[in-house]
């Protein structure tokens, strides 16, 4: 297997986060009009990521899983998050799908 340097957690972290984020500018390069792909198409992609990450958001919910040194989430804030997720679910799919 392949040695990143971090744990399985922190690696999984990392990568949804780097992914947000070149998909957060994809979306926005597209939204004037000087991106690589369009509107839709960055829509999709972000769609998808949030469609991957969801299983584990709500095993954080159930399970009241705390992320390593970070500030713990409790009840509420994992239900602000999941009404979060929907909004964003529901954003993504009508740019992706208009």
């Amino acid at each position: 297997m392949l040695d990143v340097g971090m744990g399985y957690e922190e690696f999984h972290t990392v990568w949804t986060g780097v992914a947000e984020i070149c998909g957060g500018l994809l979306l926005a390069s597209a939204g004037i009009g000087k991106g690589l792909v369009s509107v839709q198409v960055a829509a999709g992609l972000l769609l998808l990521l949030t469609i991957c990450v969801t299983p584990a958001n709500v095993y954080m919910f159930t399970h009241d899983a705390q992320m390593g040194s970070l500030p713990p989430v409790k009840g509420a804030a994992h239900l602000f998050r999941g009404v979060m997720q929907c909004v964003l679910f529901a954003f993504f799919y009508t740019l992706a799908t208009t």
